[in-house]
């Protein structure tokens, strides 16, 4: 009899400690290309730093994450990042699909960006 209440108390305390938390995953999808997957995207939680990179389907996960509201960060190499903000809840797991465009740079912006650059790259021996 002692065994059985000992598995009980056993199951119930280890049930109550893994309702504690929750998790969040989603896909990553790509603006550009018809949404397919956006392959190794990089998804930041800003309020603990944990970061995941999406896999080759685009999928990324956080588990065991506390209760409260988190912020998802992702973003792309020559792509716009993007803010999503998500309530975790004990024992749910939330499901989020963002997808990424592309960032655009004006000709402008870029003809200074090379001017700047050129001007502090010349040496000595150039200008003679």
């Amino acid at each position: 009899m002692k065994h059985i209440i000992r598995i009980a108390i056993f199951l119930v305390t280890a049930f109550s400690f893994a309702q504690h938390t929750g998790s969040v995953s989603g896909n990553i999808l790509d603006n550009e290309s018809n949404n397919s997957p956006l392959l190794y995207a990089k998804i930041l939680i800003k309020e603990t730093g944990a970061e995941v990179l999406s896999d080759e389907k685009g999928l990324f996960e956080f588990e065991n994450l506390k209760d409260g509201n988190y912020t998802l960060v992702s973003s792309f190499v020559g792509y716009k990042t993007k803010v999503l903000k998500v309530q975790v809840e004990s024992g749910k797991a939330i499901k989020v699909k963002m997808s990424l465009g592309a960032s655009s740079i004006s000709l402008e912006e870029l003809m200074l960006t090379f001017a700047s650059a050129d001007k502090e790259n010349t040496s000595p021996s150039l200008n003679e």
